[in-house]
C-alpha cells in the first residue's frame, strides 16, 4: 500500500484529522519531536481534550517521515553504542556523529 501525505486525515471522524484541523501538522510534529510518541500522545490528549493514541502519531511520522533526535539516556541509544542493536533499524531517530 503506498501512502500518499495529501490523503492524510481524508477520512472524516478520525483522530489524525481532528489533529490536523484542530493543531496543525506543523504542531504536532514539534510536539511528537519534543516528547515522542508516548509522551506527546499524552500532551496532543490534553491539548485537543480527547483521547489520541500512539499509533495516531507513528502513522504520521512514517506518512511524513518524520525524523528527531535521539535522547541520549535512551535504552536505544545505549544498545546503538554498544553494538547490540543496529542504527539503520530506527529510521525515525537522528543519532550523533561517531568521532
Amino acid at each position: 500500500m503506498t501512502r500518499d501525505i495529501n490523503q492524510i486525515g481524508k477520512r472524516k471522524n478520525t483522530s489524525t484529522q481532528k489533529l490536523i484541523n484542530t493543531i496543525g501538522l506543523e504542531e504536532v510534529k514539534q510536539v511528537w519531536i519534543r516528547y515522542g510518541m508516548y509522551k506527546g500522545a499524552e500532551e496532543l490528549s490534553k491539548i485537543l481534550k480527547e483521547y489520541v493514541s500512539a499509533s495516531t502519531l507513528r502513522y504520521l511520522s512514517q506518512v511524513c517521515n518524520w525524523q528527531r533526535p535521539v535522547n541520549l539516556k535512551s535504552a536505544i541509544y545505549v544498545g546503538v553504542q554498544r553494538g547490540t542493536v543496529p542504527a539503520a533499524y530506527y529510521k525515525h531517530l537522528i543519532f550523533p556523529e561517531e568521532d
